[in-house]
């Protein structure tokens, strides 16, 4: 075959690879959407799957999607837990889809506040997990378990040592001065944080949504509910369980960052715009640019490897005890969790255990009695520092733009706000200068009784204590910029420490009666009342030490066992004013043929945080459904 016919059959070849890429182009799209459910609120974390194949992408926090689907592909079929898997046709380049609730799931049980309901009867929003679905999840607490299993629900981390706050949004933000946390309720009792629970020692989670749910718990609600059921004993044999699981953790991607070569070249061109005396300045650091070849092969530190390189690992033992009789049962867990975090000098640990009794003293009399007990600790003062709005001490930012490779001139004295070096220093260093060590230590303790007085009148008697005791070491060194400027002109310089010391009580009484009518209105209509009354008082103490001027040879473990050794600066022992509120409060559910569905909430709340003139509060609910699913002329529908 002759050169031209060669050059010819290449031609034709490559023309059809570029026509036969073409057509595979073609036959690809891009759709995309949003889904919903039945009260428009996005679902997050929702499989949208291309019908008959493997191709899918999950929603995202505002519930959109986007696929790249091939050109044959005309339906989609998507799921989520606790909604009807569904199918839709693909009409277009945006398909929109809403996902109703599973019918099978109607009759479940939720958790309301004082009280609980079935999913069919209620009026206002709220979303569910159960235990099965937190256990499913390998995850150190309830908050990371139902990321992205509710709709209108956001988990948020701040940032990423082992004990960062997770933040939960229920339907987003309501306040921008003010906090947007849910109020947060475990077994009837309001705790400041549910991250210190085992996913394995919950029952269920419920989250109040809307304005007719929350209503129930007054001002507190506004942001919403996260109500925790923890486990129950159930009557039979001893039933003995564990649960282990162990993970490991490495950094996932690093930034691209300069060789030493570039390094030093950049160096000199940011020297020479400006002028000889940063050159001069420049040599000192790199020796003449004439040199700078020797750059190219000389050994250099990955900061980022060097902080955020360890690997992680995660590592988790749960117990848990349960049985009984028909007169009591019982539920035992405990549960130890320890989390090596990818920095270094950062780790957290965690045990905790539970108890719950359940007695049933006669046939109308049932007694209640929980305790839980958590400790917690944790070292490390996170990749920035929380405390500080300045852009200072911040190991993610040095471990990114700190030099490749040592420099004689850098040292802790460098760093200034007016030299070239711009507040620079070792990671390493700097992680040791800012240490940190946190100790929590929770206990609840709460009691009930329940006393049918006749059919269907039902008093309730809660008691319940909260007790927290939380104690916060903080160090400062060198290279911080806290010990540069705060500390008198004596001891600026010279390490610094901070002790807190922190302990805060609760104690709960709430009386409720409930009242069902069932018997007087006959088959057709329903109607329950509910009434009752809640205190609860709050006390706390926090005693913070500062202590400044240590010699500078002292680590975090020499300033804090060796307090005496500085110099006293602050010493601030404050009682917190005894927060009062006083509750009384009611609720009306109706049902007339479970058809048409009617709720009335009311509470009054008065707080000693306000004056006797302003002190009481007033939040009134209403809601109406109608379950056309009921309706005669929908059953062909089912």
């Amino acid at each position: 075959m002759n050169e031209t016919g060669m050059k010819r059959k290449v031609t034709i070849g490559l023309l059809l690879l570029f026509l036969f890429s073409l057509g595979i182009t073609a036959q690809e799209r891009t759709i995309r959407g949003v889904v919903n459910d039945s009260y428009g609120e996005p679902i997050i974390g929702a499989n949208v799957m291309v019908k008959g194949t493997n191709i899918g992408a999950a929603t995202d926090l505002n519930g959109n999607y986007t696929l790249a689907v091939p050109a044959s592909a005309t339906t989609l079929h998507v799921s989520y837990i606790g909604m009807r898997e569904t199918e839709v046709p693909i009409t277009g380049n945006v398909v929109n889809i809403t996902l109703e609730e599973d019918v099978s799931n109607l009759d479940e049980v939720v958790v309301i506040g004082y009280g609980t309901m079935r999913k069919r009867d209620l009026t206002g929003s709220v979303s569910s997990v159960n235990a099965e679905t937190l256990a499913a999840v390998p995850v150190a607490s309830a908050v990371e378990a139902i990321t992205g299993k509710m709709a209108g629900v956001q988990v948020l981390t701040t940032e990423g040592s082992p004990d960062a706050e997770m933040r939960i949004r229920v339907r987003g933000g309501g306040s921008i001065t003010q906090s947007n946390d849910p109020l947060f309720i475990v077994d009837g009792f309001p705790v400041s944080t549910i991250s210190d629970i085992p996913p394995t020692d919950i029952e269920s989670i419920d989250v109040l949504k809307d304005a007719s749910s929350t209503a129930i718990y007054g001002s507190r609600g506004a942001n919403g509910v996260v109500i925790v059921t923890t486990k129950s004993g159930k009557a039979g044999k001893l039933r003995l369980s564990y649960n282990a699981y162990f993970g490991v953790k490495k950094i996932a991607k690093t930034l691209d960052v300069l060789s030493p070569y570039d390094y030093a070249s950049w160096q000199y061109e940011l020297a020479a715009l400006r002028g000889d005396d940063a050159i001069e300045n420049y040599n000192s650091f790199f020796g003449n640019y004439q040199d700078l070849d020797l750059y190219r092969n000389v050994p250099y530190n990955d900061w980022q490897e060097l902080t955020f390189g360890r690997p992680g690992s995660s590592m988790n033992h749960s117990l848990s005890l349960n049985g009984g009789s028909d007169k009591m049962t019982y539920a035992f867990n405990f549960s130890h969790l320890s989390d090596k975090a990818i920095m270094e000098d950062s780790d957290y640990r965690r045990n905790s255990m539970s108890l719950k009794l359940n007695n049933k003293a006669t046939d109308r009399i049932s007694l209640d009695f929980s305790v839980r007990y958590t400790d917690t600790r944790i070292n490390g003062g996170g990749a920035n520092d929380a405390t500080s709005t300045l852009d200072t001490d911040k190991r993610l930012k040095y471990s990114v733009i700190y030099t490749p490779i040592p420099l004689k001139n850098l040292d802790a004295s460098a760093g200034s706000a007016d030299d070239d070096l711009g507040n620079l220093y070792n990671p390493l260093v700097s992680i040791t200068d800012n240490a940190r060590e946190k100790r929590q230590k929770r206990l609840n303790m709460a009691g009930s009784a329940t006393w049918e007085v006749i059919d269907n009148l039902k008093l309730r008697s809660e008691v319940g204590l909260d007790h927290q005791d939380d104690g916060d070491q903080r160090y400062w060194g060198l290279t911080t910029y806290y010990i540069k400027n705060y500390p008198s002109v004596d001891n600026q310089g010279k390490p610094a420490i901070r002790l807190v010391n922190r302990e805060r009580q609760a104690m709960r009484n709430t009386n409720t009666i409930n009242y069902d009518f069932k018997k007087l209105l006959g088959d057709e209509h329903s109607l329950n009342l509910m009434a009752g009354h809640e205190y609860i008082i709050r006390k706390g103490i926090t005693l913070t030490d500062e202590v400044h001027g240590f010699p500078t040879t002292f680590t975090a473990k020499d300033a804090w066992r060796l307090s005496s050794q500085g110099m006293p600066y602050t010493i601030d022992n404050y009682y917190n004013e005894d927060d009062k509120l006083l509750s009384y409060f009611g609720r009306l559910n109706y049902d007339y043929m479970s058809k048409y569905l009617l709720s009335a909430t009311f509470r009054a709340d008065a707080s000693s945080k306000f004056s006797k003139e302003n002190r009481w509060g007033y939040f009134p609910s209403a809601a109406a459904a109608w379950r056309l699913s009921s309706e005669p002329f929908m059953e062909g529908s089912k």
